[in-house]
């Protein structure tokens, strides 16, 4: 038995960061500052649009609804490295397009195609490297903070880039080509050190019902706690994601603020992504998921309703509230981000794999909503609009959330403590 314990603390034992891990960077620096920072204005400048900018985001954010698909295909053909080094290579090649596009709207629609699919490739394929691998509970833990904790430092990293390429006076088409070679030098990171993490992936799980997917009706799935969950994230996501989808186009349109203070601004979020990530994390594993998701969905709401409001001072709200309104918005994610999963298998009927895939096309459908009717109302009403169209579908989200999955999860718990007890 010594032996044993002793073989599974080797076990557990294993390093928190692998190099393939700087795949996540991508995402961050990729998603959530050169795509959010330079895609819309530069967009609406070309066309002289501005609705065709959130149609352009939404397309981006409809393209993740894929994420369940190409999961599915590196499932079945063991290609989760194939799928991520795409993935990789496909967002090099879409910000290359858009520095070559000159503004050419059906380039631009296509392009919009590629960069999301490219992202649901990584989105979807990289965390299975760790939860896909039959590692201990404690390694995995480990390693998915050490995992979303990349994420926000390449955010940081690609707001500043683009800060300072805004303050030297670089074109749209520099700042692509600027995006391009970051990605392209995570690829080279992760293509040599990717393929034995891959090879022990495991395709199959174990052969328990709890590992296998559930034969489950879509009206079973919608007409239930988890069908109110999907809600509660597209709502959530329309609101957040509209947001920062056109964040480049709101600050100096609402509130006067120039690009490179919106880039720092972006940098700054990154940054203090990092602290409350490993915060979230803490409380999530003494807590459980839903005070952590909840507390995300009030700070959420609480950051919308604070820029709306402040919009309405025409370009005469202070900085700081603005900053301050805008922090609250980004740091919901850490929070949010981490609890999402662990509650869309806890609500679910389903396998943990049909569970996920039904969460990312959630928050994808959300996303698409909120960037296309996002750029809708700003054209229709001015870029405001689209921070009160995020506190509306923030407070209907946080109402649910109250009325529905709170009850929801107190059953659980109760049922939970219940068999515990029976068990003791």
């Amino acid at each position: 038995m010594s032996n044993q314990a002793n073989a599974n603390v080797e076990k557990e034992k294993g390093p928190a960061f692998e190099w393939w891990m700087v795949s996540i960077f991508a995402i961050g620096a990729g998603f959530s500052a050169f795509v959010s920072l330079l895609i819309p204005p530069y967009v609406s400048e070309a066309t002289g649009n501005v609705a065709e900018a959130g149609i352009v985001m939404a397309i981006i954010s409809l393209a993740a609804v894929l994420g369940p698909v190409l999961g599915g295909f590196a499932d079945k053909y063991r290609a989760h490295r194939l799928v991520l080094l795409g993935g990789l290579l496909g967002m090099v090649v879409a910000f290359v397009a858009y520095a070559l596009s000159a503004g050419d709207t059906l380039v631009t629609a296509l392009d919009a195609i590629l960069m999301g699919t490219s992202i649901a490739a990584i989105s979807a394929v990289a965390p299975v490297f760790i939860v896909g691998a039959g590692k201990p509970q404690a390694l995995v833990a480990k390693q998915l903070t050490t995992f979303n904790l990349i994420n926000p430092i390449g955010q940081v990293v690609g707001g500043v880039l683009l800060s300072v390429a805004v303050t030297a006076g670089l074109s749209y088409e520099a700042r692509f080509w600027i995006a391009a070679a970051v990605i392209f030098v995570v690829f080279l990171i992760v293509l040599p050190t990717s393929a034995k993490p891959a090879a022990k992936i495991q395709v199959s799980e174990p052969g328990s019902d709890d590992g296998e997917s559930k034969p489950v009706g879509l009206k079973q799935v919608l007409a239930s706690t988890f069908g109110v969950y999907l809600l509660v994230l597209i709502l959530s996501s329309v609101g957040n994601n509209g947001i920062n989808n056109q964040i480049a186009n709101i600050f100096p349109n609402v509130y006067g603020i120039d690009s490179a203070t919106t880039s720092g601004l972006i940098s700054l979020a990154g940054l203090l992504n990092i602290i409350f990530y490993i915060v979230a994390g803490k409380w999530m594993a003494r807590s459980g998921a839903m005070p952590d998701f909840t507390f995300g969905t009030v700070i959420r709401l609480i950051g919308a309703l604070g820029l709306a409001l402040l919009g309405l001072l025409t370009k005469n709200a202070p900085l700081v509230l603005v900053a301050i309104s805008m922090q609250l918005l980004y740091q919901s994610n850490a929070f949010i981000r981490f609890a999402q999963p662990v509650l869309g298998v806890r609500f679910s009927a389903l396998g943990p794999g049909g569970a996920s895939g039904w969460v990312i096309g959630a928050a994808a459908i959300g996303s698409f909503i909120g960037s296309l009717l996002g750029g809708l109302l700003a054209a229709a009403f001015g870029y405001n609009a689209i921070n009160w169209m995020a506190t509306i579908s923030i407070a209907g989200a946080m109402l649910l959330v109250i009325f529905s999955l709170w009850p929801a999860e107190r059953k659980k718990r109760a049922a939970e403590s219940a068999a515990a007890e029976a068990a003791a």
